[in-house]
């Protein structure tokens, strides 16, 4: 859901270069080598229209090509080949532009089956910029799934393994809150981290052992706290509040926010009442800032 200031109506698309600029001040995401055949992940580009990854006998290629539903502009296409035999072939977004685009890379995230999960992403492209990840793994029958991890801002997250156990997790941030409250570039949004697990897009972003990376995250929000404090701003703190309660400290960023507030001419926000989140659209009206995060909060899990 996007709240819009009474009056404005509007509903913005993301914008590419600011798009990846915010991603990577976030995640600290950088892309992957373009290599060739053999390495973990490879990066799709003019001087590389094709690569070919192998690991414990599975083959994933990816390239160019059209789908059947668009004879007119290519899009990545990933092909997972074991023995010889192909089990995936899917394409990925077309993005309208003659540059190759879209990686492919082995990642170990699933610890309940005994092969890798591949993850393929593609670019949008466009004023809505946007990048789809697709996570192909085994079920328990062994048997390849294909799980739409879905559409992000930007280069779409980083893959690492962030807290040392081994396994890999994405990381990125949560998109509802870019254009919530204010402009793009006005916004911040606190850490999201996903995982794969039994065929499923699992969100671990709560569990404490992911704690370390959520205090890292509140500590590059900061730099622009004293900012928004001065000249209050709604985007930066939905999210700097809803990453403060990810950590067990909502009740101190609320009063923080708050002390900010006063003074701040606030037009209001259209929300859904303070008592009933995720109502209907006649129900919707007009609030203040801390009411209308309020919903917004509960809306999407924080409070």
């Amino acid at each position: 859901m996007v709240f819009r200031r009474n009056g404005a109506g509007r509903r913005l698309g993301l914008g590419g270069l600011v798009a990846g600029f915010l991603l990577a001040l976030v995640t600290g995401y950088a892309a992957g080598p373009a290599g060739a055949a053999g390495e973990d992940r490879a990066t799709l580009s003019d001087v590389l229209p094709q690569v070919t990854l192998t690991r414990d006998g599975i083959t994933a290629q990816l390239s160019m090509a059209y789908p059947e539903s668009n004879a007119t502009m290519k899009a990545p296409k990933l092909e997972i080949s074991v023995g010889g035999k192909r089990v995936v072939e899917l394409f990925g977004e077309a993005s309208g532009w003659e540059t190759p685009q879209g990686t492919v890379g082995f990642y170990e995230m699933d610890p309940t089956n005994d092969t890798p999960e591949i993850v393929f992403t593609s670019y949008s492209g466009g004023a809505h910029c946007c990048t789809q990840v697709y996570v192909m793994s085994t079920n328990a029958s062994g048997a390849w799934e294909t799980i739409d991890f879905g559409m992000y801002d930007g280069e779409g997250g980083e893959f690492s393994d962030i807290d040392g156990d081994g396994l890999i997790e994405m990381s990125t941030y949560d998109n509802a809150f870019l254009y919530a409250f204010d402009c793009y570039a006005c916004s911040t949004a606190p850490m999201m981290i996903l995982t794969a697990r039994g065929g499923r897009r699992t969100d671990i972003t709560r569990e404490a052992r992911f704690e370390k990376a959520h205090r890292a995250r509140l500590v590059s929000m900061n730099a622009g706290l004293n900012a928004a404090r001065t000249e209050f701003s709604p985007g930066f703190f939905a999210g700097w509040v809803a990453q403060k309660a990810l950590l067990g400290e909502g009740y101190d960023a609320w009063e923080t926010m708050k002390r900010a507030y006063r003074g701040y001419r606030d037009e209001g926000f259209e929300s859904c009442p303070t008592d009933k989140p995720n109502c209907s659209e006649r129900e919707r009206g007009t609030y203040p800032f801390p009411a209308a995060l309020t919903v917004f909060l509960k809306e999407q899990g924080y409070l």
